[in-house]
């Protein structure tokens, strides 16, 4: 029995997540506090310096999907992925603040070029019954990424002292390159190009062209008027700016605040990321089971409590507990987020959808660092940071209870009366 080459797609798939976030995105908060040290920046200019990341994917991710329709998900997948190789390559030489500021902006720019297209490739190649499952799988991409930055990172840094952060950008970039090349070999738009269906798919037949064109007028009224969607996005741009504080400011965190050492810090980092691979699955299936709304309210209140204890914790061991069990709880946020875009819009327009949410949890992620750099540079601690990212977090799951009960005495308003 052969084996489905969209098997081969959704590896290609998870590398190139591994790569723009586990990579473009991710590993910049573990090689972060020996940037800082190495180019002399202040907290506000590495707050700065970390944003440019999102500036860049937030510009990506609302134009990357012309480029897509124009030119084809490989070539922009491809593109992508060389782009943030080469800016690597252009931070790890960086000697001034502007000159570390470009590189970082085109690392994001190229992270969400990938990114996106990469996700839209899971449409086309796997029935939508199994696109919770694949979503799950592609997401621990990104936790990968963390592990590996975790782990490495600090190895090379006590190797190659004072210019280890500088060798990091290299090892990474000459990675994702050759990921680049990967996918240059093997990764193919849709399995009509090698006469194949999509895995599990069912005969059904498509909509025609007219009807198509039809519903494409109805498009913004039908995403950008619903009042939900607009709810959620808000729910997930509240968590954009907390999640990054834990994600980028963690490591430093640990070494500044709490005395640990690079390994130390780098292990812990890389903990919370090998905790993190898992964290779709559950809570997907979770939300499948009990709703979306009540599942993303658990999360959110697990990270609460999780970034409380977080900050007023100094014993190693109640740390690594608390840092495992936020990671368990990572990639459950945007696995939900996505999987509910679907539950109120029609499937003619989940992809618009989701890429409304995630324009504005990428604008959370914008001002996060910016937030973040003048707030520690202020109290001089990161006690103020983990607070107002548990604060956030904390408003984010009470509106999930919102949402849900507001839900709830909807639909017993709409019930047909027995």
């Amino acid at each position: 029995m052969r084996v489905h080459k969209g098997w081969l797609i959704l590896f290609l798939i998870v590398l190139s997540v591994f790569a723009c976030l586990g990579f473009g995105r991710f590993s910049f908060g573990a090689i972060l506090p020996f940037m800082r040290e190495g180019l002399h920046f202040d907290y506000r200019e590495t707050g700065l310096i970390a944003s440019s990341i999102f500036l860049g994917y937030l510009l990506s991710v609302t134009s990357v999907g012309y480029f897509v329709i124009r030119f084809q998900a490989k070539r922009v997948i491809i593109f992508s992925l060389l782009l943030i190789g080469l800016a690597m390559i252009v931070t790890a030489n960086a000697s001034s603040f502007v000159h570390a500021y470009i590189g970082c902006f085109f690392i994001g720019v190229g992270s969400g070029g990938a990114y996106v297209p990469s996700l839209g490739l899971i449409g086309q190649w796997f029935s939508p019954k199994m696109r919770g499952m694949v979503m799950g799988i592609v997401m621990a991409g990104a936790g990968f990424g963390i592990v590996f930055s975790g782990i490495v990172v600090p190895v090379i840094v006590e190797i190659a002292d004072g210019t280890g952060w500088r060798l990091s950008w290299y090892i990474l970039s000459i990675t994702v390159i050759i990921i680049a090349v990967l996918h240059v070999l093997f990764l193919r738009n849709t399995p009509s190009d090698i006469n194949l269906s999509p895995i599990a798919s069912s005969k059904e037949k498509k909509n025609p062209a007219a009807r198509e064109e039809a519903e494409e007028v109805l498009k913004t009224d039908t995403v950008y008027r619903n009042k939900t969607l607009w709810f959620i996005g808000i729910l997930y741009f509240l968590w954009g700016i907390a999640y990054l504080i834990f994600s980028t400011f963690l490591v430093d965190y640990l070494i500044v605040d709490r005395g640990f050492n690079s390994s130390q810090a780098g292990l812990f980092f890389a903990a919370a990321g090998a905790a993190s691979i898992v964290s779709g699955f559950i809570w997907g299936s979770v939300s499948d089971k009990i709703g979306r709304m009540p599942a993303l309210a658990f999360v959110y209140f697990i990270q609460f409590f999780m970034l409380v204890f977080l900050s007023i914790s100094t014993h190693t061991g109640l740390i690594l507990v608390q840092v495992l069990l936020y990671g368990i709880t990572l990639w459950g946020v945007p696995t939900i987020m996505n999987a509910s875009a679907g539950d109120y819009v029609r499937v003619k327009f989940v992809p618009v959808a989701m890429g409304f949410i995630t324009l504005l949890f990428s604008i959370g992620q914008l001002i996060s660092p910016i937030i973040t750099g003048f707030l520690i540079d202020y109290t001089q601690s990161y006690l103020s940071a983990f607070l107002l990212s548990a604060v956030l977090t904390f408003i984010a799951g009470a509106g999930a209870v919102y949402l849900q009960a507001s839900q709830r005495k909807q639909w017993k308003e709409t019930a047909p009366h027995i």
